[in-house]
């Protein structure tokens, strides 16, 4: 079936509509890996009912409240087990600098072609913004807005950019912030002081509830109302209209959740986070995805071909992406190289020496070259960081190298060739991965309570339990003196550097030490009404 929607039987739009049953078979034929999950999740979850039931019928017969006591303990552990909540949500982080195609990128995944605002290498999105599916069939965004507190902690931060005393790194950082304060306090704010400002009442409209919802039964109409929260705004004009009030409040609104209803491309609990653009001018941007960084499973570091040849901000994102998996959060990370159409093929011929090549073949060559490359450099910084059979290090792509305009055109690339349903693919076998793994774990944790069970009519001798408790002391010793071993390995490529350290300062602190001691005595000779120590001399009450 080719992407971007269910293909039309028949000649009349009624073939769309399909009952919820065949909805659900449809899904299903889909995912067929999700429909085994779901098979083992059920028959796990009847093996655990069964078992309760076993447990709940042979408690009677016991009479020892040691006995009584484990059995209501393991049943208690058989009922906690929910293998019908398999996953936790799933955030995606897509992370690069203004103008990498984020926006643009994101509305390809959802396939919802102008959902997000976009623009060409300007700075678009303003705000963090998250979008999920849901069960339901409306299309909602939450706009959330600062406080009053975190708007007055970022208010004392713009004004003291707005000092002229201040040095800025770039006037760009003083603009923005002349525009914020000028948005929501009135033209000519931003010479204000910080507590004038404190003082003033904001020239715009702000909800009691620092939250607003928008609903929409379409795609379109939710993004033609949410675009001027989103949208990163100039100084807007002053005017008493609707649509103006809405763009001042900009520099208020905190983060934008969008939820979708169901759809194949993406499966239900996955979330993408759009972080605004960063690397370039904004500060306040590049404090945004730190801290939305740790938050996120998968890291999507996003840069155009034109910048990743020349550029090393994907170099540090990606350098801060691996970092996070430290952390235990994050557990994928991809390199997605946006606007893989944009080719001079004559340029192109020229470098490679090549005349009879076309426009189609020389982007998949440029491309794999890309590929390679960039994969190269990943592995290898990641194999720094990782153990060298961490399932990102081995995983067979490292880099996507994606074109979202002809995703939708189609003029020189097929779908397949623009790698978005292929990014696509690989987001439904990491959803299916997490699935598994969980679905593991319910499954080993019920199997080790299944052998507590079997082994309770024989802990009644003591011999046994003595057996058993040397067993698991053994076992517990063993494990301990291998985590020593793994702390060692992961405390000796640093051993040699701090002996040579140490080494390095025995060797020199002799010269440091003595020519402190030179400064200080020639001092104290040249002036002699100081001491040793270097001080005048205190005079004495009758002196």
């Amino acid at each position: 079936m080719a992407e971007g929607g269910p293909v039309a039987h028949g000649g009349g739009d009624d073939s769309l509509e399909e009952t919820p049953r065949k909805k659900k078979k449809f899904k299903r034929d889909q995912n067929p890996e999700d429909g085994e999950c779901k098979k083992l999740q059920n028959e796990l979850k009847a093996a655990l009912e069964a078992s309760s039931r076993k447990l709940l019928q042979f408690l009677p017969e016991h009479r020892l409240p040691e006995t009584r006591n484990g059995i209501q303990y393991l049943k208690n552990r058989l009922m906690g087990l929910k293998p019908d909540i398999l996953v936790d949500p799933i955030h995606i982080g897509l992370f690069g600098s203004t103008g990498a195609g984020k926006s643009t990128l994101l509305n390809a995944i959802i396939d919802k072609k102008f959902f997000l605002p976009v623009s060409g290498s300007e700075a678009c999105t303003s705000c963090v913004v998250q979008i999920n599916t849901s069960r339901g069939k409306q299309h909602e965004a939450k706009i959330h807005l600062l406080t009053d507190e975190e708007w007055k902690e970022e208010l004392k931060g713009l004004v003291e950019l707005m000092d002229p005393d201040e040095d800025s790194e770039d006037d760009h950082e003083r603009i923005e912030a002349a525009s914020k304060i000028s948005a929501i306090y009135g033209e000519e704010a931003e010479t204000k002081s910080y507590e004038e400002l404190c003082g003033m009442k904001p020239a715009v409209s702000i909800p009691p509830s620092r939250c607003i919802l928008l609903k929409e039964t379409t795609a379109n109409d939710l993004s033609d109302k949410m675009g001027p929260y989103i949208r990163s705004q100039s100084s807007p004009k002053t005017s008493k209209s609707k649509e103006e009030d809405i763009k001042r409040l900009w520099p208020l609104i905190k983060n934008v959740e969008v939820t979708v209803p169901d759809s194949q491309m993406i499966p239900e609990g996955v979330i993408f986070v759009d972080i605004p653009g960063t690397g370039d001018f904004n500060a306040k941007r590049d404090e945004m995805w730190k801290e939305n960084i740790n938050k996120c499973s998968i890291i999507w570091v996003v840069n155009s071909f034109e910048r990743i040849l020349g550029g090393k901000t994907h170099e540090m994102l990606l350098k801060e992406g691996m970092k996070a998996f430290q952390s235990g959060m994050c557990r994928d990370i991809s390199l997605v190289v946006t606007k893989s159409d944009e080719l001079d093929p004559e340029e192109y011929k020229k470098e490679t020496n090549r005349d009879h090549i076309n426009k189609h073949d020389a982007i998949l060559e440029r491309n794999e070259t890309v590929k390679q490359e960039k994969s190269q450099m990943m592995k290898k910084t990641l194999m720094k960081k990782l153990p060298s059979d961490s399932e990102v290090v081995c995983k067979p792509d490292l880099v996507y190298t994606v074109s979202a305009r002809e995703y939708w055109q189609g003029n020189t690339l097929s779908k397949e060739e623009t790698e978005v349903p292929k990014l696509r693919e690989h987001i439904r076998r990491f959803y299916t991965e997490q699935k598994r793994n969980k679905l593991l774990n319910y499954t080993t944790e019920a199997m080790v309570i299944f052998s507590l069970i079997w082994t309770l009519p024989s802990n009644n001798h003591a011999q046994s339990q003595l057996a058993k408790k040397n067993y698991l002391k053994d076992f517990i010793m063993q494990k301990i003196a291998d985590l020593e071993n793994d702390i060692q390995k992961c405390f000796a490529p640093i051993e040699q550097p701090l002996r040579e350290g140490v080494d390095e300062a025995k060797k020199s602190y002799n010269k440091t030490i003595s020519s402190l001691l030179k400064v200080g005595v020639k001092r104290c000779f040249c002036n002699p009404r100081t001491n040793w120590f270097g001080k005048k001399p205190q005079r004495s009450a009758c002196a």
